[in-house]
């Protein structure tokens, strides 16, 4: 982590005197950041999509993610895989082969996340919405490209391995935040490369979209509905390693901008997603997913 914060540090003051870079952040119980957006085009020219519909701006960022505009820094944390690591230091009886047949409430809010942090670096196509010119877009962005993550942990059983890895992406990913609704959405395909020879390297296509409609009502079962799915494959044997799948019913309170959500899920883990002392420690095959979340718009 001070890796991250050191990096982070050198490229502010780097670029600081020249005033092309913009700064922003997202805080979430599961995955919380720090961005730096260099821009890379000269005429500062980003596009705004605020009046394209979704498929449109699908289609001119694929269309033009071969003329990158921006250059993004990303710091992120797992809070919640956190939490979850120091409850295991605390309750090991839980965790013991013995158990694993039992449910485990702690492996259930933390599952599908392997690491405890993280650096990335994206090199892509970006457009902002805004809802006019003198708006700030913040986290309203959406991008097409190639993202490279790295870290030298991974997580297993909520517990951290030496392991140097790095991911590569090619991904297209958004958030776009209106007063009465919001849409997020990423997809992707990659490859997740470890230096721990107990982690098998594997290939992966994941996706995620979520819709948050703040004035329909609490107990709405239709609408407020998002989902996310991944499925991965051993590079060598083209075996399933993982699968996942995930809907999270979104509840709006009433109040402007707050919203509150339960996550309901399915982790599929095959023991080839292992070999040696992890893969003789168990695999937990089938497991549950609960994710409690909320959003609030600042």
């Amino acid at each position: 982590m001070k890796k991250i914060l050191t990096i982070l540090s050198l490229l502010s003051i780097m670029v600081k005197a020249e005033k092309l870079i913009e700064y922003d952040y997202e805080a979430d119980i599961y995955y919380s950041n720090i961005s730096a957006y260099l821009d890379l085009d000269s005429d500062r020219n980003i596009t705004d999509g605020s009046r394209l519909s979704e498929t449109e701006l699908y289609k001119d960022l694929f269309l033009k993610s071969f003329s990158p505009n921006v250059f993004l820094v990303e710091a992120s944390v797992h809070p919640m895989n956190y939490l979850g690591m120091a409850f295991r230091d605390q309750n090991e009886q839980l965790y013991t082969p013995d158990k694993r047949q039992d449910f485990n409430f702690v492996k259930a809010m933390t599952a599908g996340f392997e690491e405890p942090y993280s650096l990335s670096f994206f090199l892509g196509r970006m457009m902002v919405f805004k809802k006019n010119n003198t708006d700030r877009p913040g986290n309203n962005r959406a991008y097409m490209g190639y993202l490279l993550t790295i870290g030298d942990q991974s997580i297993k059983d909520n517990q951290t391995h030496p392991d140097k890895w790095l991911n590569f992406e090619i991904k297209l990913k958004g958030t776009r935040d209106k007063k009465e609704s919001d849409l997020d959405w990423s997809f992707r395909l990659g490859a997740r490369l470890h230096g721990n020879p107990d982690f098998v390297d594997a290939v992966y296509l994941g996706a995620r979209r979520k819709r948050i409609d703040y004035n329909k009502g609490f107990f709405s079962f239709i609408y407020n509905v998002a989902y996310s799915s991944l499925v991965a494959v051993s590079i060598n044997s083209f075996e399933i390693t993982e699968g996942t799948f995930i809907i999270d019913k979104i509840y709006p309170t009433g109040y402007e901008s707050l919203s509150l959500g339960m996550g309901i899920g399915y982790l599929y883990t095959s023991k080839n997603k292992y070999l040696g002392a992890l893969r003789d420690a168990g695999v937990d095959r089938h497991r549950v997913i609960f994710r409690p979340n909320f959003k609030y718009k600042f």
